[in-house]
């Protein structure tokens, strides 16, 4: 049986390609999984989990966020901060436990 369908179909706004998209929040422009990772930055929304609610802006929007996002940009930001800040204190940590335990070694 052959059937004439009609088929709406979201295409990448940077190549063209029929895939799953991800829409920047500040524009709207929507990017392929492949070009979300040159064409913007993606934020995760927590500082020690990932999930669903992390946010992609692309270049433009990330450098110039637009005003009624800026607050949100804002936020993603700082979490950021956040999580580098947090990735580096568990580093420093880790190399304070390292002397430490071997400190304690040597003296055993």
């Amino acid at each position: 049986m052959k059937k004439l369908m009609e088929k709406e179909v979201t295409l990448c706004d940077e190549c063209g390609k029929e895939d799953y998209l991800t829409a920047c929040l500040g524009c709207g422009v929507e990017h392929c999984y492949e070009c979300k990772k040159t064409c913007g930055v993606e934020y995760e929304h927590a500082t020690h989990i990932f999930g669903s609610r992390d946010g992609y802006f692309c270049h433009e929007c990330d450098t110039h966020p637009p005003t009624k996002v800026k607050k949100l940009h804002q936020a993603y930001l700082n979490i950021r901060r956040l999580r580098e800040r947090s990735e580096k204190w568990f580093e420093n940590n880790r190399m304070q436990e390292k002397e430490a335990e071997a400190a304690l070694e040597a003296l055993q």
